[in-house]
């Protein structure tokens, strides 16, 4: 297994291998590296999709952006098949 496919199976994990989702997930927030895998689609396209307002998203105080691990989640779960039906577009909010 690959070092990004490990990278996104523990991320995977992390979001949704519990019952319970930890206290935690509701204030992490997520690197575009991390979101990018969980999509399975380039950074380039998560920070498009964010520009676009179809990810949330925080901005740090050196431009760089964030995503809400919870929100992430919340649309993983919402998605059927993230790796195949997404595309270049996820599903609306």
């Amino acid at each position: 297994m690959a070092t990004s496919e490990a990278d996104r199976e523990a991320l995977l994990a992390r979001l949704f291998g519990a019952d319970d989702v930890p206290a935690t997930l509701n204030t992490e927030l997520l690197r575009t590296r991390d979101v990018a895998r969980a999509f399975q689609v380039s950074e380039r396209t998560i920070a498009e999709w964010a520009r676009r307002g179809r990810i949330p998203s925080v901005r740090t105080p050196g431009g760089h952006r964030l995503y809400p691990a919870e929100r992430i989640r919340e649309i993983l779960r919402d998605s059927e098949n993230p790796a195949s039906e997404l595309g270049s577009t996820p599903r609306p909010l």
